[in-house]
């Protein structure tokens, strides 16, 4: 069948986890056709991914180009009265107003020039009217606020027309917000992944963002009745972690429609790795950004450093573009610490597997996460890991290898100075990681389950398991 597989600035412009998953399952399922439509920042993003044969080119769409000219179009009234019905519902928190807005909304974005009547509709006055905070929301917070939430709304445009097998959206969201546009439009079955849990970590995200409070509030009420939405009209909801499940179950999701499916691997591409190097050594592989906490591991690996002076922290994996000032935050830190000569900042690398062979035991100090790829691969290595309780991690380790709180320096050191000390925990951890990443993480396994699956959103009568 034909698949349109959306995501939200990931696969095929960025490498990681979530874009190493997409390539993985569009070349495991030849079988069908890939329609790529990926969501991006401005247009401007390089493809960093050579496509597999059963792809078609991707269809970029940007969310934050240019901003159109308004334009007073002839459905102005009605996108004005479904904007306004969009707002109500994620300011007052009406489920069934945002449902009929946005579903109206998708109606409408086919005619020509929707961005533009769109963006005449006056949002922030909407937003002023319809707020009902004991602190009053300033029109400064209510322009901000509408611009946010309009942007959001610009995905509604895409239409890929009949005749698709389905939709299947990376994340909830605003790739799920294609797919939702697609369903009602079209009738089109809808497969949604979560990796990490959508909502959740646009929680972790806008505490951190310099927005004031009126403006967090109305965005994250929009993106809490959208990922709800989603939730509830799926045909599957499919986590990699059961850590996952609870949350769309609380937000709304069947737990009949709830197929949780494991990440995999290709064991022949991660055999165990029996040499170790000189040198006591820390490995991380990631991309670095806020979410994988790598001020945490600094901050740990000060304290390893005092008991272990000769002990390296080697960094491995790209800084994406906007994450520099993270970045350089991170080595600031390493050098307030003292550590900044142990700490090898070491770039990308063509497989997380040079970073295994680099350590004796591999971190990952994330404060959210799905199914981890790094700690599977690790394990299929046969490498001691010591990870933070977020996501699926302590599901992917069960016992073989250390879990630790997150934003605990003092906790990760402690497990990462226990590995590095005794070399036979270290191996006997090692050999019981693998175990149980042969048994439970490989590709093929959770290829199948996707076959399975695809084949039960398009009609066939089939019991899906994971």
């Amino acid at each position: 069948m034909d698949v349109a597989l959306i995501n939200e600035g990931t696969y095929p412009y960025v490498k990681g986890g979530v874009s190493q998953w997409c390539d993985k399952l569009i070349r495991g399922l030849p079988e069908h056709t890939f329609r790529l439509v990926t969501l991006v920042a401005n247009g401007t993003e390089k493809q960093t991914w050579e496509l597999p044969a059963n792809a078609e080119a991707v269809r970029p769409f940007p969310l934050w180009g240019p901003a159109a000219t308004p334009r007073r179009g002839r459905d102005r009234a009605r996108v004005a009265d479904a904007a306004r019905a969009v707002l109500a519902g994620s300011v007052l928190s009406q489920p069934v107003s945002f449902e009929w807005g946005l579903r109206e909304l998708a109606r409408l974005a086919g005619e020509p020039g929707f961005d533009r009547v769109l963006r005449s509709c006056d949002l922030a006055a909407d937003l002023l009217d319809l707020w009902p905070a004991a602190e009053p929301l300033t029109v400064y917070d209510a322009i901000v606020a509408a611009e946010l939430v309009e942007r959001s709304l610009l995905p509604l445009r895409v239409d890929l027309g009949p005749g698709l097998g389905l939709t299947h959206a990376v994340a909830n969201g605003l790739p799920t917000l294609v797919a939702l546009a697609e369903k009602w439009r079209h009738g089109t079955p809808l497969v949604m992944s979560e990796h990490g849990v959508y909502l959740r970590e646009r929680y972790l995200a806008f505490r951190d963002l310099h927005y004031p409070a009126g403006v967090k509030t109305i965005v994250l009420g929009f993106l809490r009745q959208l990922a709800e939405l989603g939730y509830r009209s799926a045909d599957f909801v499919v986590p990699v972690a059961r850590f996952n499940a609870r949350w769309e179950h609380r937000l709304g999701a069947d737990p009949a429609a709830v197929v949780p499916i494991y990440n995999g691997v290709e064991p022949e591409r991660y055999t165990a790795i029996e040499d170790e190097p000189a040198v006591p050594t820390i490995s991380w592989v990631g991309r670095v950004d806020p979410l994988k906490d790598l001020e945490t591991l600094v901050s740990a690996f000060a304290l390893v450093r005092e008991q272990m002076p000769e002990a390296r922290l080697r960094l491995f994996g790209p800084t994406p573009e906007g994450n520099e000032e993270y970045e350089r935050r991170c080595l600031a830190l390493a050098e307030r610490l003292g550590v900044v000569d142990g700490l090898v900042l070491e770039g990308p690398v063509p497989s997380s597997r040079i970073a295994f062979e680099a350590g004796h035991v591999i971190a990952l100090s994330s404060i959210s996460e799905g199914m981890p790829y790094t700690v599977i691969e690790a394990m299929m290595c046969g490498r001691a890991t010591v990870s933070t309780d977020v996501g699926g991690t302590a599901e992917a380790v069960a016992g073989a290898g250390a879990v630790v709180p997150p934003r605990d320096p003092s906790a990760f050191a402690d497990a990462c100075l226990l590995y590095l000390r005794d070399a036979e925990l270290r191996q006997r951890i090692g050999q019981a990681a693998r175990e149980r990443a042969l048994a439970t993480f490989t590709l093929d396994k959770s290829i199948d389950t996707y076959r399975m699956l695809y084949e039960a959103t398009a009609g066939t009568d089939l019991e899906i398991t994971a």
